[in-house]
């Protein structure tokens, strides 16, 4: 992450060879943004961007590429990653604004692909879906470990 003189409130993305997108740079104000626009106008590209500088992995390359990049600046810092077609897929490195995008992947980026949309669409139980990023086991330890220690002081009293 490096500082940078963005203006206070809007996001800038720049994107290089991400989906179909080759070279954009866009800004948003706050509040709603609506994406509209006929098919074929880069717009999931263009969210794709957004989901590659704020850590998701579910970002395509575009199809002639060998690299893209994507930076977000923000409330004064930047954010950019790097990504790169590999025999196994896209590598990607850099400093992205999420450190575990684990939720976002689950919950803000719907795309068609989204798992929690497909569940939804499907009329799928959302439990397991859910609590997955919930760590239960931890949860439970630290129940039993706070009742071990209500034992000993009512043992003590």
């Amino acid at each position: 992450m490096t500082t940078d003189r963005a203006s206070a409130g809007t996001i800038e993305i720049s994107a290089r060879k991400i989906g179909g997108i080759d070279d954009t740079t866009v800004s948003l104000s706050p509040g709603v943004t609506v994406l509209a626009g006929r098919n074929a106008t880069n717009r999931t590209s263009f969210l794709q961007s957004v989901m590659a500088a704020v850590g998701s992995e579910a970002v395509s390359l575009k199809g002639d590429a060998e690299e893209g990049y994507v930076e977000l600046r923000l409330d004064g810092e930047r954010y950019s990653r790097r990504l790169r077609r590999t025999a196994e897929g896209v590598a990607f490195d850099g400093d992205p604004y999420l450190d575990d995008p684990e939720l976002a992947d689950l919950f803000a980026f719907l795309l068609e692909s989204n798992e929690a949309r497909r569940a939804v669409a499907r009329e799928d139980d959302l439990r397991e879906l859910i609590m997955r990023p919930v760590d239960t086991e931890g949860i439970r330890a630290e129940i039993e470990r706070l009742r071990a220690e209500r034992r000993s002081v009512d043992e003590r009293l």
